[in-house]
């Protein structure tokens, strides 16, 4: 008699630990999807055409640390502040036919080859993504001209010549129209 008894209690423990463990595993599983709807959201976010970006002022190192600041200073790059106020004027040139190859870019210096500058941001991206599946890494930077806010494409900076015109080839011969901007020495 004491044999059935066992079996029931070992029977009603089996069905509890069953219990509990079906209530951890849905319990996982909403923490899953919860965290994949917190990702998918803040990356539409992200990438919401005309919503301003948001920037945060870098703090200012503390005065006890110069050594760190020095190397800060030396570390950054300078054409993250040139860029976006540098301005270039193209003049408008009738388009020949015969697909004339550029001369090559002789002159040593540190450059940026802009793809395009689109005042929709949809336009900008199409053309990111079609640099993209060319291999080629772009970025999007948005600049206020005239009153009016444009997105540049641009791909760079570039300091190595050959580098340079293997990518102005690679751009005429897949039909974009590019422009290249010296930013430096």
């Amino acid at each position: 008699m004491a044999k059935a008894g066992s079996r029931r209690k070992r029977r009603s423990n089996n069905r509890r630990d069953a219990a509990r463990s079906r209530g951890a595993v849905i319990g996982v599983l909403l923490v899953l999807c919860a965290g994949a709807l917190a990702w998918y959201y803040r990356s539409a976010l992200e990438l919401a055409p005309g919503r301003p970006v948001a920037t945060s002022a870098a703090p200012e190192p503390a005065a006890a640390e110069p050594e760190v600041a020095v190397a800060e200073k030396s570390e950054r790059f300078e054409f993250y502040d040139m860029l976006p106020d540098a301005e270039v004027e193209v003049a408008v040139q009738p388009k020949t036919s015969g697909g004339a190859v550029p001369a090559p870019i002789s002159v040593r210096g540190t450059y940026v080859v802009q793809a395009g500058a689109f005042p929709n941001f949809a336009e900008a991206d199409k053309v990111k993504a079609r640099l993209a599946l060319l291999g080629i890494v772009s970025e999007i930077q948005a600049a206020d001209a005239d009153g009016a806010r444009f997105h540049r494409v641009r791909i760079g900076p570039i300091d190595n010549l050959a580098q340079l015109n293997r990518l102005r080839n690679r751009l005429r011969q897949n039909g974009i129209e590019y422009l290249v901007i010296p930013i430096g020495e």
